[in-house]
C-alpha cells in the first residue's frame, strides 16, 4: 500500500527537477540540440506578397467598375425623368388579336351586372340633373308606337322632368311634370292646331296620360330605367340555370365602348313578359344608355327579335352629367318653352 505511493511520490520529484538534468548534459562535450525557427521566420512572405498584390489588382477593378456604374443623381430628385426613361426602354406589347375580348356567361355574368346597375344607381344619386337625347319606343294596347326621339331634362331632387319631341310622333311637343311644387300634376301642350290649344294639366297616372305611354312620366329617365332593370335581374339570378345570360365588352353604342348584356329566356313558364332582354351600359359613364325588351310574339311560343315581339326600347345619346340645370328649366313660364 505505502510502496505505490512512494513510487508516484519519486515519478513527481524526477519530473519536477529534471531541468537540472538537461542543463547539465547541455554541458557534456558532443552534446547537440534542435533549434527551432522563430514564429515569424515561418511565414512565407513571398508568397503572401505575390498573393497581396493579386487581391490589391481584383479591389481596384472592382472599385472602377463601381465607379463607372455609379449614377450621380440623387435617387427621386428628378421621377420625371425616370419614368420616361423606363416607358423608352420598355418593349413593346405584342398586339392583341382582333378576336381578344371578353365574354361572360351564366351567373358570372348576372352577377356581374347586377353589381355595375347598383353601382349606376349609387352614381346616379349624386348627380343632380343632366340632359340627354331619350329615344323611346313602346308597344301600347298591342300597337307598336314610333320612334320617338326627345330632348330630355331630369333633375332628381325634387324630382323634374322636361322633355320635348324632334323626331317621331307629334314634332313639338312639350311635356312638364311637376307643374309646380304645389301641383303635382303634369302639363302638355299639344301642337294640334299649331299649338295653339292651351296646355292639358294632367294626373301622371290617369288614362289620358297613360294611353301614349307604357309608364308614367314619373319613371322617366336613366335612374329609373336602372331600378326597373335591377328589380328583375335579382329575379332572374334566383332561377339563373334556367336563363341564358352573357356579356360582351367589344360592342359599341352611339360611337362609344358599351357593355352589352343579353338575358334569354326559354319560355314563357321561366318569364311570362319577356323572352329577350338587351341592356348595355357605357363604359365611361358606367351607366345604362340603352335597353331593349322583346316578349312573346303572338300565338307563338317561340322568343324572337322582330317589330312583332318587341315590347319596348329606350336609349339616351349626348348624356351630360354636368348640366346644372337650374330651377328654370322646370318651370312653365320659361321663355324658350311653349306653354300656354
Amino acid at each position: 500500500m505505502i510502496r505505490p505511493i512512494l513510487q508516484r511520490v519519486q515519478t513527481v520529484l524526477r519530473s519536477a527537477f529534471s531541468w537540472r538534468r538537461r542543463r547539465e548534459l547541455k554541458k557534456r562535450p558532443g552534446h547537440f540540440s534542435i533549434r527551432r525557427k522563430p514564429l515569424l521566420a515561418r511565414i512565407p512572405w513571398r508568397l503572401l506578397c505575390c498573393q497581396k498584390r493579386a487581391a490589391v489588382a481584383v479591389l481596384g477593378a472592382a472599385a472602377l467598375l463601381g465607379w463607372s456604374m455609379l449614377d450621380s443623381r440623387t435617387v427621386g430628385a428628378d421621377a420625371g425623368q425616370i419614368v420616361a426613361e423606363v416607358k423608352r426602354s420598355r418593349p413593346e406589347a405584342p398586339p392583341l388579336p382582333e378576336s381578344a375580348s371578353m365574354r361572360l356567361d351564366g351567373r358570372v355574368a348576372m352577377m356581374l351586372q347586377i353589381a355595375m346597375l347598383q353601382d349606376a344607381i349609387k352614381r346616379l344619386d349624386e348627380i343632380d340633373s343632366y340632359t340627354a337625347t331619350w329615344e323611346k319606343q313602346e308597344r301600347i294596347d298591342n300597337e307598336l308606337s314610333d320612334l320617338q326621339k326627345m330632348n330630355l331634362k331630369i333633375r332628381h331632387e325634387p324630382f323634374s322632368v322636361y322633355f320635348k319631341v324632334e323626331e317621331g310622333g307629334e314634332v313639338g311637343r312639350e311635356v312638364l311634370f311637376p307643374i309646380s311644387g304645389d301641383d303635382p300634376r303634369m302639363m302638355v301642350q299639344l301642337m294640334k292646331f299649331g299649338g295653339r290649344l292651351p296646355a292639358l294639366k294632367l294626373d301622371p297616372n290617369s288614362s289620358l296620360a297613360m294611353s301614349e305611354a307604357r309608364y308614367p312620366i314619373t319613371m322617366a329617365g336613366i335612374k329609373e330605367m336602372t331600378e326597373m332593370a335591377l328589380e328583375i335581374r335579382q329575379q332572374d339570378l334566383k332561377r339563373i340555370s334556367k336563363i341564358r345570360a352573357s356579356l360582351r365588352d367589344d360592342r359599341t353604342f352611339a360611337g362609344r365602348p358599351v357593355y352589352a348584356y343579353t338575358m334569354e329566356y326559354p319560355s314563357k313558364e321561366i318569364s311570362e313578359t319577356y323572352s329577350r332582354c338587351e341592356i348595355y351600359i357605357d363604359k365611361e359613364l358606367m351607366l345604362p344608355v340603352y335597353a331593349r325588351n322583346w316578349g312573346w310574339a303572338a300565338g307563338s311560343a317561340d322568343s324572337g327579335t322582330t317589330d312583332d315581339s318587341l315590347i319596348e326600347y329606350y336609349a339616351f345619346k349626348d348624356v351630360k352629367l354636368d348640366a346644372s340645370l337650374s330651377p328654370d328649366h322646370f318651370a312653365s313660364s320659361n321663355p324658350d318653352y311653349k306653354f300656354r
